[in-house]
């Protein structure tokens, strides 16, 4: 059996050298069997598929990113103009009590009526107490309390025997909360001993 092999092998070996001798070359394609080019061309069309198939991708994913870019942008300018026109409720409200504030000071030319003009800037005062109130702002309570830096910005101390030490004796400045942050703090005299 072994020279059985070994003759095939021989037999093929003698082809090419017959063939080589003659001047010919042997080629692939000669070897080959018809099914190698009909593979070739399906591998061909398979590659130009996927290429198709990335370039329609990656359109795609250009399209999404310029798309994404577009909406940060967008986003970013209507925040800007949210930002830039958030105070227009506050600020129609603030107008109201300006109004009412100039209408006392024009009747207050022509007549010379204090006592008119101190309850009419009282009203003033509560028309806009009640306005910030509204807004969620709160006054800071300091007189008698415990200084608290928090909310209390000391602009003096005095010695006071009537007070313990580190208490708010009197309020120089309101302060304000807004939905619990400070806003402002209160400025205040505080006691020392």
């Amino acid at each position: 059996m072994e020279e059985k092999d070994y003759t095939e092998t021989a037999d093929a070996t003698n082809s090419q050298e017959t063939a080589t001798e003659e001047g010919t070359q042997p080629t692939e394609s000669d070897n080959s069997p018809p099914e190698a080019g009909v593979e070739e061309n399906s591998l061909q069309e398979e590659i130009n598929r996927l290429k198709e198939e990335c370039a329609s991708y990656y359109d795609q994913y250009l399209r999404s990113l310029a798309e994404v870019e577009n909406i940060r942008k967008r986003s970013l300018r209507e925040k800007e103009e949210y930002v830039k026109f958030a105070a227009v409720p506050v600020i129609k409200k603030v107008l109201l009590v300006m109004d009412d504030l100039e209408r006392a000071l024009t009747m207050s030319e022509s007549n010379q009526d204090f006592e008119g003009l101190y309850k009419g800037l009282q009203m003033i005062a509560k028309r806009m107490e009640d306005l910030i109130k509204e807004e969620g702002v709160e006054a800071i309570e300091a007189v008698g309390k415990p200084f608290d830096p928090q909310f209390h910005q000391p602009l003096m101390v005095e010695a006071s025997s009537d007070h313990p030490e580190n208490t708010v004796i009197e309020e120089l400045q309101k302060g304000y909360i807004l939905h619990g942050r400070v806003i402002r703090p209160s400025l205040v005299k505080v006691s020392s001993q």
